[in-house]
């Protein structure tokens, strides 16, 4: 069954992760992929994350799926029950999980009922397609990225710091033009997606 914790600030949202653990008393161990940060030159929410898995007491197996051979990323993926992906460049995580092997690694771990903890690039990136978040992150910064389908394991297309700044006005563009045409899901900051099996929760 499909379980996914999405957020735009994982930060932010750490006392609702904290109670959604309680459904989950699997070993605390946490593949934590911080590689859509990389090409970032804001990524302070890279440590905040650490400190949050810190503080709930969490082992803390760190993987860069952009220098890993798929060799580690398999088996690291295999070996801990909970997967972080998180934020930065949307556009370079997906160039990345697929150049590297990552893509389809992650789905089988998903579809084996590992825990998916997605921030932001990280959220993004589970949905169809991330082509409606170009006005957000910049897809030059994936320039051997041709094709912009994402894991496609949710319907939903998460809208991360919905008119959170500085990215009210670029999210409010976003949401107004493709909200006809796409199930979006606009979080906040302080809001989060819980995906279980078919169904979610916004809270």
């Amino acid at each position: 069954m499909l379980n996914m914790f999405l957020a735009s600030s994982f930060s932010d949202v750490s006392e609702k992760f904290a109670r959604y653990l309680k459904d989950f008393p699997n070993e605390r161990r946490v593949t934590f992929i911080p590689t859509a940060s990389f090409v970032e030159d804001v990524d302070f929410f890279v440590d905040e994350a650490k400190q949050v898995f810190k503080n709930l007491h969490f082992k803390i197996d760190e993987l860069d799926i952009s220098t890993a051979d798929l060799s580690t990323i398999t088996s690291t993926l295999q070996n801990n029950d909970f997967i972080y992906v998180s934020g930065g460049n949307t556009f370079y995580l997906l160039e990345q999980l697929k150049a590297s092997g990552a893509f389809n690694a992650l789905i089988t771990q998903l579809d084996a009922g590992k825990i998916y903890i997605g921030e932001s690039a990280g959220a993004v990136v589970a949905s169809a397609s991330i082509e409606y978040l170009s006005e957000m992150d910049d897809p030059a910064k994936a320039p051997s990225l041709t094709d912009y389908t994402g894991l496609n394991v949710i319907p939903y297309y998460p809208l991360p710091h919905y008119k959170e700044e500085p990215f009210s006005q670029i999210t409010t563009s976003i949401f107004n033009k493709y909200n006809k045409t796409k199930d979006l899901i606009p979080l906040t900051n302080h809001e989060i997606l819980a995906v279980k099996g078919t169904s979610l929760s916004v809270h």
